[in-house]
């Protein structure tokens, strides 16, 4: 009891331990499908205080996709319809509700046309007859894909800068969904090729462009690409390397720049900036009102390390950098991490999301994530080894729109599976207004760590709690148990957790248990 009373002082003194914490948690019926293995791709809102999910299943043995579920529930996550689609060569890229109707959004493989064709099913919400109609089409030949297969030892693949592309293409929404851009890599090594499509929300396309950087393909990496939600024009952000070399530090400098081109359907500009003497591994572009802003984790060693984060802000029509700025880690956040200040600077970080406010304040969500392989002798003499994957601390991080450091702060945590749990492990997050929230799941068992700071357990994910932790405006964090595990028949794929609106206060999650499965909807209140 002396040590309970410990814990909950010292959780007392350091955070303000769930009195602010306000989320409204509803559940569907536990339901079976034929197919145990799915995951929640996409979801949507119906307007109604209900949603549409699309759900990808998987052949159980090689882990390929086999088809999709499509299920509509209302408000009170009663399933109102549902259906099948089987895969044929496609893939589903996207999903949108317009004027009550659901439009699915796939490209697909007509083996015998040599085409990929861009397609919409579109049905009207209470009757899931999909219609098919192809807004474009591509030759197969045009579009760059990858093919590697291991025999035994050996791996014959045709190129691994060949990786970087989905033969399928790729689908990017503005911020409200008004635009949408596919974006297919097309096969030219000696140029980065790209063909890009604009529609509006009701499909009416509003450009096409091929965009071309005269580069061999290998020394071009592309980042990513955000549509303007009121224009539908592009801004695609990629990284050149140089010295005809995709080294990405050369005589202790970074050996590339990065490159944003803003492209219309009349007009391509673009601008290039440097990392200065620092290395910077990714940049994530995200819109705001005024700016268009490039954001990452910067380091002063190489690419694959992390002293704190940077941002570049844009004039959104002249693409002049207007500011740009390197902002280290607070000390406040070395401390979260190891209890003590440390001139150290991070590995391993995995990005998760960039989330832009109304302010043009920016919030950078990454974890720390890496593989370790162990290998063992048996009693007859064979070897075995296997791979352990490692969620562990998340790294939330906000900049203003300024190119200030508001806050950063280590949330202390570790997770490990060897592959099988891997859809209970790492975390979803949104944010609303000037709070952040991060959704984990975790034991109740809150641990005590060294220099008066605590981590989240993993305890077993079979049966464990669903946590939420706030993030205020001014960097401090609480945390609530939101779906405690005595009182669920599941465990939700918390990795999964996906927005059903452009305000980022309701998300979708799936669970299953054996084969028992379940929806959960949370609003952020």
């Amino acid at each position: 009891m002396k040590k309970l009373l410990l814990l909950l002082f010292f959780i007392g003194s350091h955070f303000i331990y769930a009195q602010d914490i306000s989320v409204k948690s509803k559940t569907s019926e536990i339901f079976k499908d034929n197919k145990k293995n799915t995951s929640l791709l996409f979801s949507e809102s119906d307007g109604q205080g209900g949603f549409i999910t699309i759900r990808q299943y998987v052949n159980s043995f090689t882990r390929a996709p086999k088809g999709y579920y499509i299920d509509h529930y209302d408000a009170n996550l009663k399933q109102v319809n549902e259906t099948e689609i089987e895969i044929d060569n496609n893939q589903i890229k996207g999903l949108m509700i317009n004027n009550g109707a659901v439009f699915i959004l796939e490209t697909a493989h007509d083996k015998k046309a040599d085409t990929f064709n861009f397609n919409i099913l579109e049905s009207s919400i209470s009757s899931f007859e999909f219609q098919k109609r192809t807004l474009f089409s591509l030759n197969e030949d045009e579009v760059k894909k990858y093919f590697g297969i291991g025999i035994g030892v050996f791996f014959i693949n045709n190129g691994f800068s060949q990786m970087d592309s989905n033969p399928f293409g790729e689908v990017t929404f503005s911020a409200k969904k008004n635009f949408f851009c596919v974006n297919f890599d097309i096969k030219d090594k000696e140029s980065q090729t790209q063909r890009l499509y604009v529609f509006d929300k009701n499909f009416k396309p509003i450009f096409g462009r091929e965009f071309k950087r005269d580069i061999k393909d290998k020394l071009f990496q592309y980042e990513n690409i955000d549509v303007d939600d009121e224009t539908g024009e592009i801004y695609l952000l990629g990284k050149v390397f140089e010295n005809n070399s995709t080294r990405t530090k050369k005589k202790g400098k970074a050996n590339y720049n990065y490159e944003l081109h803003k492209i219309t359907a009349t007009d391509e500009k673009s601008v290039s900036f440097s990392p200065d003497e620092n290395f910077i591994g990714s940049l994530f572009t995200v819109r705001g009102k005024n700016s268009i802003s490039c954001a990452g984790f910067y380091s002063e060693k190489n690419d694959y390390r992390y002293k704190g984060v940077c941002r570049f802000n844009l004039d959104p029509e002249t693409l002049a950098i207007t500011q740009q700025s390197y902002m280290p880690f607070s000390e406040e956040f070395i401390k979260d991490k190891y209890g003590k200040v440390k001139d150290k600077e991070l590995k391993n970080l995995s990005f998760k999301s960039a989330i832009i406010n109304d302010k043009e304040d920016i919030v950078l969500n990454a974890e720390e994530f890496y593989v370790t392989t162990h290998t063992s002798s048996s009693m007859n003499g064979g070897m075995t080894t296997r791979s352990v994957y490692h969620f562990n601390d998340i790294v939330s991080v906000k900049i203003s729109g300024a190119g200030e450091l508001l806050w950063a702060r280590n949330i202390n945590k570790r997770q490990a599976t060897s592959g099988g749990l891997m859809e209970y492990l790492s975390f979803s997050s949104t944010v609303l207004g000037d709070d952040t929230y991060l959704f984990i799941n975790c034991s109740d068992k809150i641990r005590k760590i060294s220099k008066d700071r605590i981590e989240f357990k993993q305890g077993n994910m079979k049966k464990a709690n669903l946590y939420a932790i706030k993030i205020d405006n001014d960097g401090n964090y609480s945390f609530k148990n939101i779906v405690d595990d005595k009182a669920s028949d599941v465990s939700f794929f918390v990795s999964q957790g996906i927005h059903t609106g452009i305000d980022g206060s309701e998300m979708v999650f799936i669970g299953r248990k054996k084969s028992k499965k379940q929806f959960l909807k949370l609003n952020i209140l």
